[in-house]
């Protein structure tokens, strides 16, 4: 069983080190080419502007207790009802792939002018589709004996 984590989901603290390290990315990327912009979506906007954020890069732990938050309600939830006991490590595993995937977008856009995917709220949809194709590939190993 242990050799099936270890092929289709991340331990606790690499897919941690992994997730902090994606939003740190983001946080730069958005200071550096969007002069900070992204604190302006709906989303964040309110918490930024509750604690007088105007650096992204100050954003991060905020980010990052949502995500925590987040990571822990899904997996008790999925625990609970599909009974897979690393269920923490498959959301945790799946938010990194997907902030990964978009981050890996923001990188081609700043950096390489990548004008396929113009908006990136085009992006949501296969965001949405990575996380699911991989959900249902990660769940088949896992529940797998």
């Amino acid at each position: 069983m242990k050799e099936i984590i270890k092929k289709s989901v991340l331990p606790k603290n690499i897919g941690w080190i992994i997730l902090i390290s994606l939003v740190f990315l983001d946080a730069v990327l958005d200071l550096i080419f969007a002069k900070g912009k992204g604190l302006e979506s709906p989303v964040w906007k309110p918490i930024a502007n509750l604690f007088g954020i105007t650096n992204p890069v100050f954003m991060v732990p905020f980010v990052l207790l949502i995500f925590y938050f987040f990571v822990k309600g899904l997996s008790r939830l999925i625990e609970k009802t599909e009974k897979i006991i690393y269920s923490e490590e498959l959301v945790l595993t799946t938010l990194v792939l997907v902030y990964g995937v978009f981050d890996l977008w923001l990188i081609l856009f700043y950096l390489f002018n990548f004008g396929l995917i113009k908006n990136h709220f085009y992006l949501i949809p296969i965001l949405i589709a990575v996380g699911i194709l991989y959900d249902w590939w990660a769940e088949k190993k896992l529940k797998e004996k």
